[in-house]
């Protein structure tokens, strides 16, 4: 009964998401996600209590997918003889690929700060302490910047990130971006790279 228990929670927990994305945050209802994993509604009252409960797991989930594994990654490249600047260059390139994909996962991670202007949740933070693990990482092939000039390059990279995660296509009247291709991507990474690294560090 417990392994059924679960089973049917991650299924809901999955459902979530694809609402999320397909739908966005104001448009994604008990109906929709009980259609989308195939149960009633009143199994999600059930296993969650209520929607914005399920939301904010679902949204938890996805933050760990979009942060969990970024640092670790970075360090097994490092490990497997990438530079610090290649490391970083192929973390961009994956980040830009997963957020671009799932614009409406991207603003539910933000919407209180978009919508509310709040700054305390759980993305801020997550996001904030990830910059901050960052920072050492990168420090010794840049040793030209002050800590605070670095800080200052990673928030100019990152506020396009997060920008470009939550409107892909905001700049295709001015310049088409396909971030679909890992070309574009590799392009934009290695031109946002020089914002924090000299031409020769690799």
């Amino acid at each position: 009964m417990e392994s059924e228990d679960q089973g049917a929670r991650e299924r809901i927990l999955r459902a979530t998401i694809v609402c999320l994305e397909r739908d966005g945050v104001d448009a994604t209802g008990i109906r929709e996600i009980a259609r989308e994993a195939q149960v009633n509604s009143a199994a999600i009252s059930y296993y969650f209590r209520s929607k914005e409960r399920l939301i904010a797991l679902a949204i938890e989930q996805t933050l760990d997918q979009a942060f969990g594994h970024v640092l670790t990654d970075f360090d097994k490249l490092r490990a497997e003889g990438l530079g610090i600047r290649e490391a970083f260059e192929v973390l961009l390139e994956d980040l830009l690929g997963n957020t671009t994909r799932y614009p409406r996962i991207a603003h539910a991670h933000f919407r209180e700060v978009l919508v509310q202007q709040r700054y305390d949740g759980v993305a801020i933070q997550r996001l904030n302490a990830f910059l901050g693990e960052l920072v050492p990482r990168l420090a010794p092939a840049a040793p030209h910047l002050t800590e605070y000039q670095l800080r200052l390059a990673l928030t100019q990279v990152w506020s396009s990130v997060l920008l470009l995660g939550m409107m892909p296509r905001l700049f295709d009247q001015f310049l088409l971006l396909d971030f679909g291709t890992l070309e574009t991507r590799r392009a934009w990474a290695k031109q946002a790279s020089r914002m924090l690294f000299r031409e020769e560090t690799r």
